[in-house]
């Protein structure tokens, strides 16, 4: 049984913990400095900071940033704003703490300190991420890199930390690469205690990722650096690191009561959770999942009621503003009124608008003329391609079934078994082109008059793509023809088996017609940015013309007019794929041939 557990492993606790290492860092900073009311009110600050005193915490925070205003020390002003925001987060109000850092970043911008606007967008990628919105964050984390400066390396270490956090379990290999940039930043600087910090992170992802080696090897290296680094020696991540290695040795027990050294209660919850999960223990597991989920939801009940609460106040301060803005307004109106009011004014007025609609018809009939124009020149070309194609298609095989049709009734002929035979099949191919001209005239025509194709079958990828390729693989000319599927065979699609099939014989077939050495691949994947499921067909051939890449979806389009066809394969294949949904498109980034992809929702 697999329980619903939460879907990104210690991200809150561990945030928690590296803003308030962020925090003590920089009153560490600011401690160093000579001024000794600054020093005083700063250690205000920092011991009300781990109170729950909140009343005395701003007290002391204001008088602070005062201090600081008078002093006209800026850097030093924001960073005690941002050890605000840090305070109202680990206490739960997120609303408080975002509207703090939009003023904060407002200052910002009004002051032009432009090097310095990064750091409200961390804060803010810090925020999302501890309410639950990972995509958000993500996107702010990511914006805060290109706003660093990156010639400042220490200021990139807690961005990728916070990126590898969020990345944990979603995308633990990208997490492990941005926390080894964070390494490698700390190991340029020299600083042990962060090292130690980043390498008890190595242990917590390498259980999110479940390799148990890995386990092993980061919490050794973690045993070194204490016994190396001495008071250098981060235990941030201590317990969280032992909670892991446990598992790893698969001492459940032993992880269980290690959990209880948690400070924070929905990491207590979260990872009791999983050890039972781990264990087999699914009855236990279930029942600490519910204590965990009452657990979350009590914190999510009180933050929802604070954003309640904070938008009650900004909406009354709004609708505050908009009774005053409306006196004004309407004060305003009644001067303009008196001002405006005359005859003259108005028939000036009624001239105008009766010139406005005039011109507007004027226009608007110049443009249906000018759509009718195109209309009449686009059917004309659509005519003139038609029965070129048209002349040109049913010729070729007519002239070859008349020829040959008489050359074998012509009793005087003499022919061998082998010459007969020739022909025969050469007036079937002739017969076969025919048809196919025909079919695909009357279903072109067929699909015009519908809007959309009914999609009733429920199909394996692999089996369709392999169901479609098996006639190319027996051609004289196989080897040019390959398949490699990217998705599992039990991957299953919601469709129309029989349209998806001829899309796919239309591809493939153009492939094969335009690649003369080379080879046609047939690959089935899973676009996870569109959330669609993929049919590409890659050949090595001619490739298509620049500035052709949409012409070739035209009726009658041919790149090259001495090739068999009629110009209406990628036509019909782009609107069946459309009306179920879907889409055919040509990939411009290849060059080394051509690739079309066909494109389906997987239900």
């Amino acid at each position: 049984m697999k329980l619903n557990t939460t879907c990104c492993r210690l991200t809150v606790a561990t945030i928690l913990i590296a803003m308030c290492l962020c925090t003590t860092k920089t009153w560490g900073s600011a401690l160093d400095t000579n001024d000794s009311v600054a020093k005083k009110l700063l250690h205000e600050v920092r011991i009300t900071f781990n109170q729950n005193d909140e009343e005395a915490y701003y007290e002391a925070s204001n008088n602070y940033k005062n201090y600081q205003l008078q002093e006209n020390d800026r850097k030093g002003y924001y960073l005690s704003c941002k050890n605000e925001v840090l305070y109202d987060v680990n206490h739960n109000h997120f609303y408080r703490a975002l509207r703090k850092t939009m003023a904060m970043q407002k200052d910002m911008e009004e002051r032009g300190m432009e090097k310095e606007l990064y750091k409200t967008t961390h804060l803010r990628g810090i925020i999302y991420s501890l309410r639950g919105n990972i995509k958000l964050a993500h996107q702010y984390f990511e914006k805060a890199l290109e706003q660093v400066d990156h010639s400042q390396p220490a200021n990139l270490v807690s961005l990728y930390m916070d990126l590898a956090n969020i990345e944990m379990d979603t995308q633990p290999l990208e997490a492990m690469k941005h926390l080894d940039c964070a390494i490698e930043m700390i190991k340029a600087n020299g600083s042990g205690y962060e090292y130690s910090d980043a390498i008890g992170f190595k242990v917590i992802l390498a259980y999110a990722m479940r390799d148990w080696n890995l386990v092993n090897e980061y919490f050794s290296k973690y045993l070194e650096l204490q016994k190396s680094l001495g008071q250098e020696f981060s235990s941030t991540y201590f317990n969280y690191a032992v909670i892991c290695k446990a598992v790893a040795d698969k001492r459940y027990d032993d992880a269980i009561s290690q959990t209880l050294e948690l400070t924070n209660t929905t990491d207590i919850y979260k990872f009791q959770t999983e050890i039972y999960e781990l264990a087999g223990k699914t009855e236990l597991a279930l029942a600490t999942q519910k204590q965990y989920m009452a657990v979350k939801d009590s914190v999510n009940n009180v933050i929802m009621s604070e954003e309640m609460v904070g938008s009650a106040n900004d909406l009354h301060d709004a609708e505050l503003l908009n009774e005053t803005v409306a006196k004004r307004n309407q004060m305003l109106t009644w001067i303009i009124n008196i001002i405006i009011f005359g005859a003259l004014l108005i028939g000036f007025l009624i001239y105008r608008f009766n010139r406005l609609r005039y011109l507007k018809n004027l226009q608007l009939q110049y443009h249906e003329l000018l759509i009718a124009r195109d209309k009449a020149h686009e059917a004309e070309r659509m005519k003139m391609s038609f029965l070129q194609n048209m002349s040109h298609e049913i010729r070729t095989p007519l002239n070859v079934i008349c020829g040959y049709a008489q050359v074998i009734g012509d009793p005087h002929t003499l022919m061998t078994v082998e010459e007969k035979k020739n022909m025969c099949q050469r007036i079937t191919h002739s017969s076969q082109s025919l048809v196919r001209i025909v079919d695909e005239i009357l279903d072109i025509a067929s699909k015009e008059s519908i809007h959309f194709i009914d999609k009733n079958d429920h199909a394996s990828c692999n089996a369709l793509a392999r169901e479609v390729i098996q006639p190319y693989l027996n051609m004289q000319d196989s080897s040019k023809v390959n398949f490699e599927p990217l998705l599992k065979d039990s991957f299953m699609i919601t469709t129309n088996r029989k349209e998806v099939e001829k899309i796919l014989s239309h591809l493939i077939d153009n492939a094969m017609k335009f690649t003369q050495q080379g080879s046609v691949t047939l690959r089935t994947y899973q676009d996870n940015l569109d959330h669609l499921i993929c049919f590409s067909v890659t050949d090595t051939g001619c490739g298509i013309k620049e500035g052709d890449e949409e012409k070739i979806f035209e009726h009658f389009y041919k790149s090259d007019i001495y090739k068999e066809g009629v110009g209406l394969g990628l036509s019909l294949s782009r609107r069946v794929a459309r009306q179920m949904g879907g889409d055919v498109v040509l990939d411009s980034q290849y060059k080394e041939g051509s690739r079309f992809i066909l494109k389906l929702p997987k239900e």
